[in-house]
């Protein structure tokens, strides 16, 4: 924690704040009767959290990271911002600090290294300059803990109850906070919307050409349309018979005529052809076109189900802010022709601790053996050798820790020790902010998909 942050004072505390707070972090869902009131529980305690942490109340002292990623995983925003039309961030985006970047900032910043990891906040400088993870792991041979493949442990079990993919859900909502539109944004999507007749069930068709036949196997449009003919067809087996919608998007607009014209019995919903200029550099990395690139992410991520290529960040990026506009994800609200679902340039460590699930019934093996059942949370996972065959766990469930064998377990994340945000958790929400948030374009937790019912 932040020295500022260890003393709270008390006039700024409520006791039903941190009763909701306290209960909420222990995972109480006792109390809690419906999905949609546990997620936008979290979701509030998240963004509570970064909403105190970008806002602190002097800019000049605060500590800060600038992630001077725009060599690499941002290209596109370095691109865009030097083209006509935008100038700033805060000209389509809205704000995700109160503190400006400045240049004293700049002229302070100190780049990352290894001799940082676990120091406290008071002994790191006051400014940090983050390359990209990729550099960092080329220079210094390791990575921030940040960069880990985590989440924090109380949320990630908070959220296992009703998300089938938790860290999933942790990327969109941090993604979402940083790309939340502003009203003029906002406008253009809404009348976008407006204009398709953009309405659920949806499923949701990404097709990404260009570039990407340098780097993965390219599938024929047939191909997505098969597993979109599956997803409706399991549909009607459950007696649950709909119009078969697609929302599509590509940067090869010629595919949708394709589309139309050898499946008549579906209808198409597409942006206008000419917002679909992805094809060219200089139109990619337009100014122009962001808005669109935007508008077409977020419709993405509001359908029901998802057809992408996980290769692709696009397909990732829509199905994390999938996970954030969901109430529930009772199972994979996506299939993906190339590949699973993996966050870029986020790394394991070798050896854990990690979170990992039982995957079928296992007895213990030897005296320091305990016996596991499928769909067990094994936390601090711990490999007791090179080979990884053997992890010493605690079991959830069973409340003991013991030897379990590697084949019987799935690994889900890493265990990482963050900052205590109990006492920014005990400051009293701003009702007028939440509702504000909750109530924005992005509608968290509001939707309910049809791949969820029975």
């Amino acid at each position: 924690n932040p020295p500022s942050l260890r003393k709270v004072p008390h006039s700024f505390r409520t006791e039903s704040t941190v009763k909701k707070i306290n209960a909420s972090l222990k995972g109480s869902f006792d109390t809690i009767k419906s999905t949609k009131h546990a997620c936008m529980t979290a979701a509030s305690i998240v963004h509570h959290r970064l909403h105190f942490l970008q806002n602190p109340a002097n800019c000049l002292t605060a500590k800060k990271v600038i992630c001077d990623n725009w060599k690499a995983e941002w290209q596109y925003l370095r691109n865009v911002i030097s083209k006509n039309g935008l100038n700033r961030y805060e000209d389509l985006f809205q704000s995700i600090s109160k503190c400006p970047l400045t240049a004293h900032d700049m002229k302070i910043a100190k780049p990352w290294n290894k001799d940082y990891q676990g120091l406290t906040s008071d002994r790191l400088p006051q400014v940090i300059l983050l390359a990209s993870v990729g550099t960092l792991g080329i220079l210094h041979n390791t990575i921030p803990v940040i960069a880990h493949y985590a989440m924090p442990s109380q949320l990630f079990y908070m959220v296992t109850k009703y998300k089938f993919e938790p860290m999933a859900w942790w990327t969109g909502i941090l993604a979402q906070y940083i790309i939340r539109p502003n009203q003029k944004l906002q406008k253009f999507i809404d009348l976008s919307k407006a204009k398709l007749h953009f309405k659920s069930p949806m499923v949701g068709l990404h097709i990404r050409r260009t570039d990407k036949s340098e780097e993965n196997t390219l599938f024929d449009v047939d191909k997505y349309m098969d597993q979109i003919e599956s997803f409706y067809n399991n549909q009607s087996k459950k007696g649950i018979h709909l119009n078969r919608r697609v929302f599509v998007t590509t940067d090869e607009p010629w595919q949708i005529q394709q589309l139309k014209t050898n499946y008549k019995n579906y209808e198409f919903v597409h942006p206008p052809i000419h917002h679909l200029a992805a094809r060219t550099h200089s139109s990619r990395y337009s100014a122009k076109y962001l808005k669109c690139f935007i508008r077409d992410l977020v419709l993405l991520a509001e359908c029901d189900y998802l057809v992408v290529t996980m290769t692709s960040n696009v397909g990732r990026l829509a199905y994390e802010l999938h996970e954030v506009i969901y109430s529930q994800s009772k199972n994979r609200h996506f299939i993906s022709l190339d590949g699973d679902y993996f966050i870029f340039a986020q790394r394991s460590t070798y050896r854990g601790p990690h979170i990992m699930q039982a995957i079928k019934d296992c007895p213990g093996q030897g005296k320091q053996g305990i016996n596991v059942v499928a769909g067990d949370y094994l936390d601090s996972c711990i490999a007791l050798t090179g080979q990884r065959k053997i992890y010493h766990c605690y079991s959830k469930r069973l409340r003991i820790s013991g030897n379990i064998l590697a084949p019987c377990l799935h690994y889900l994340a890493d265990n990482q020790v963050y900052p205590d945000y109990n006492q920014i958790d005990r400051l009293p929400h701003s009702e007028k902010w939440l509702n504000i948030y909750f109530n924005s374009y992005y509608k968290i937790c509001s939707r309910f998909s049809v791949a969820d019912k029975l």
